[in-house]
């Protein structure tokens, strides 16, 4: 029965695409908004011990350049309203070649990849999700092809 591992992808040095967001959401009234990070999203379905897979996946430099990036295998439970971001009908088979067919991943059966917008909002929870769902639509999906989900 195949396994299920999130992995967290995110850069240490400061993320300017991040930061133009929040820059513009501000620009466009989401002054309750106070901070954005954003995070490459992996999530696998995998055979086989799952230690072995997260320490050789966490070497894959596709994924992760050890220079640059830093990375986790859960969303830490916090204060910051997350928006996954997912191209529609993109079944991450490009990576999933690569990884398995370049780099001899042979245990991993699917794949799924997106951004993972994280949201610093001052606001109570109910609130703060509304203003995520909001920003989603105005500026960190684009509906034409790609779909999000407040996790």
């Amino acid at each position: 029965m195949p396994k299920t591992i999130e992995m967290i992808v995110s850069l240490k040095v400061p993320d300017t695409t991040a930061i133009t967001a929040l820059q513009t959401l501000q620009k466009l009234g989401f002054n309750k908004i106070k901070d954005v990070k954003r995070a490459d999203y992996y999530k696998f379905s995998v055979e086989g011990d799952e230690g072995k897979f997260r320490e050789k996946i966490s070497k894959a430099d596709v994924l992760v350049n050890a220079n640059k990036h830093s990375f986790d295998f859960s969303l830490k439970k916090d204060s910051y309203a997350k928006i996954l971001v997912k191209n529609i009908n993109d079944g991450g088979s490009g990576l999933l070649s690569t990884l398995k067919n370049r780099l001899g991943f042979d245990e991993i059966k699917r794949i799924e990849n997106g951004v993972l917008w994280v949201l610093l909002v001052e606001a109570e929870e109910k609130e703060a999700r509304k203003i995520a769902e909001k920003a989603a639509r105005e500026l960190l999906v684009n509906e034409h092809y790609q779909e999000y989900v407040l996790v």
